[in-house]
């Protein structure tokens, strides 16, 4: 977050490339369209003004849906392609509107392939625009303009955000300390090189002594009243104040109301993908972008496969038992990355970064998780969806099912290859009680477009397997 003194000086730079950006989109779009290149023009060609003096109506149309979509809030702490996912909404949306709108204005009639390639432009310059101007911010955050934060309480939340933070340093926040929650006999210590500098005690002198601009209570058993009072002592030292939010909470009001007789019974909601409409949809799309994939792909495929036999002198396809929706298990394929005999002393276990099990050809596979196109076969037989929780094999399902609290829902979905988790870096040895709340949620909350927002990202993903 820029300092609130850069707020508007900012948001005005981003303000001003935007509107340039819509109004070269559309000078190209005209000077493409009757230039002669994409198609013959065979009637008189009509005067440039008449294109760019429109523009005083639709470019706050693109500015309204830019702001709605959150493209000019200050605090935009997401990642990148979600904001530039969110860009191109932002475009289209204003784009389907202005066309809209030349069917019911009648004094001159607009080009419809100008109009066409006006969205195209303005697609890719405005997504150009706001990257640029994501870069810059970042490099303003990563070295000055940084917020001090300090959080309250040691968890599992407290270690994640300050990973987060020092993974992130383009978001522009350092942990500069910690509270406990009860006792001091922390304070002194440190917590993943983070030092505690108190209790909720000791507040109100961390507040005077220390240079705080955010404080995140990451703690959710902290009694209400205790959260209460931090917020309004933040409040009154003009201080930020955030709590993380307790997920499984907020998991448990998908409730739904149903009557038998006069007697209202509570349950789980029906989930969106428990609807015929919806799993039909899916599954059309996931046939459609399959058997295209696998078409496409037919050459790397193939590729790849020499090059596995021909250096690893093992087989090509890896197939393994993974149980799928309603516990059906079925078989799962991926080109092959470690050796035969890479289980054969350890057992079933997960891969670790650098696992000394996996063959040369396949780190390079991994890095870019080619090996993990044969699943698309796995999606076009109706064995898995292009976007789900991920399979799991039946030895750690069984394990998993006493252990995790609400791990078997997962299972009331088909699995994927890609999945809401796993575009938030939750895959491999990494927390699987925090893959499960995504997985549910993204059960919970499906939408189509929420599909291909997951499918977007994965495909521009900057971390990849190991």
């Amino acid at each position: 977050m820029l300092p609130p003194r850069k707020h508007k000086f900012f948001a005005l730079m981003v303000v001003t490339t935007d509107i340039a950006a819509i109004f070269i989109s559309y000078l190209a779009a005209y000077y493409t369209r009757f230039s002669g290149i994409l198609v013959p023009v065979y009637k008189g060609i009509p005067h440039v003004g008449e294109y760019l003096r429109p523009l005083i109506f639709v470019v706050p149309i693109y500015i309204y849906f830019f702001r709605s979509y959150n493209l000019y809030h200050p605090e935009r702490n997401i990642r990148r392609i979600y904001e530039l996912l969110n860009t191109v909404k932002a475009v289209s949306a204003a784009a389907v509107l202005c066309m809209a709108l030349t069917f019911i204005y009648r004094n001159f009639e607009y080009s419809r392939l100008t109009l066409f390639l006006a969205w195209i432009f303005s697609t890719f310059l405005c997504v150009l625009a706001r990257y640029c101007m994501i870069q810059i911010e970042y490099s303003i955050k990563r070295h000055k303009d940084r917020s001090r934060v300090l959080i309250v309480g040691l968890n599992r939340s407290s270690r994640n955000l300050i990973r987060w933070s020092r993974e992130h340093k383009h978001y522009g926040q350092d942990v500069i300390g910690l509270i406990a929650i009860n006792g001091g006999g922390e304070q002194g210590k440190h917590f993943e090189g983070v030092p505690i500098i108190g209790t909720v005690l000791d507040f109100n002198r961390i507040m005077e002594t220390q240079s705080i601009d955010e404080v995140i209570v990451a703690d959710p058993t902290l009694p209400r009243e205790t959260v209460s009072t931090l917020m309004m002592k933040c409040e009154d030292k003009l201080i930020n104040f955030k709590l993380v939010a307790d997920f499984y909470g907020l998991l448990t009001h998908h409730v739904d109301v149903e009557y038998l007789s006069n007697l209202p019974l509570l349950g789980v909601r029906d989930l969106p993908l428990d609807d015929p409409w919806n799993q039909w949809m899916k599954r059309l799309f996931d046939i459609f972008v399959s058997l295209i994939g696998l078409i496409l792909a037919s050459p790397l495929l193939f590729s790849i496969a020499i090059a596995i036999k021909v250096f690893d002198k093992g087989p090509i396809l890896y197939k393994q038992k993974r149980v799928g929706r309603d516990e059906k298990v079925f078989t799962f394929y991926k080109f092959t990355t470690m050796r035969p005999d890479a289980e054969k002393k350890t057992g079933p276990v997960w891969a670790q970064p650098h696992d000394p099990r996996t063959t040369g050809m396949g780190r390079l596979i991994r890095k870019w998780n080619l090996d993990e196109l044969p699943q698309l076969w796995n999606v076009l037989r109706g064995d898995m969806s292009l976007v789900g929780p991920r399979p799991e094999r039946p030895h750690f399902v069984e394990k998993f099912r006493s252990q995790i609290p609400r791990y078997m829902a997962r299972h009331k979905i088909k699995c994927g290859i890609t999945g809401w988790a796993q575009i938030h870096g939750l895959r491999g040895n990494t927390s699987l009680e925090e893959r499960i709340k995504y997985d549910i949620y993204y059960m919970e909350n499906w939408t189509f477009t929420m599909d291909i927002e997951i499918l977007f990202i994965t495909l521009f993903a900057y971390k990849n397997a190991y």
